[in-house]
């Protein structure tokens, strides 16, 4: 939407054109508020928003074999030091 009196690119809800202080029309007004309650319900990524196509990234299997190995090797390791514990105090 652009301002009459300025003709600038406008996109405010409160009336005045923020380039030169004109007051928006009722008919530009209800313009914005309908395209604003439009575009509400689409979601979209902000680089979709901003004209960038979006990047997604993929794990691999190996990444979540790693971690799966990782995390068994600190619950063995933590089973390790308490059963240490256990025999040196009992």
């Amino acid at each position: 939407m652009h301002c009459k009196k300025c003709g600038k690119a406008i996109g405010t809800d409160r009336g005045i054109c923020p380039f030169c202080g004109a007051m928006l029309s009722k008919e530009q007004m209800e313009i914005y508020k309908q395209d604003k309650r439009e575009n509400m319900m689409k979601p979209e990524l902000l680089t979709e928003k901003y004209g960038e196509k979006p990047v997604y990234y993929e794990k691999s299997k190996s990444d979540n074999k790693l971690i799966g190995i990782i995390l068994v090797l600190g619950v063995i390791l933590i089973l390790a030091v308490i059963i240490l514990i256990v025999v040196l105090n009992g």
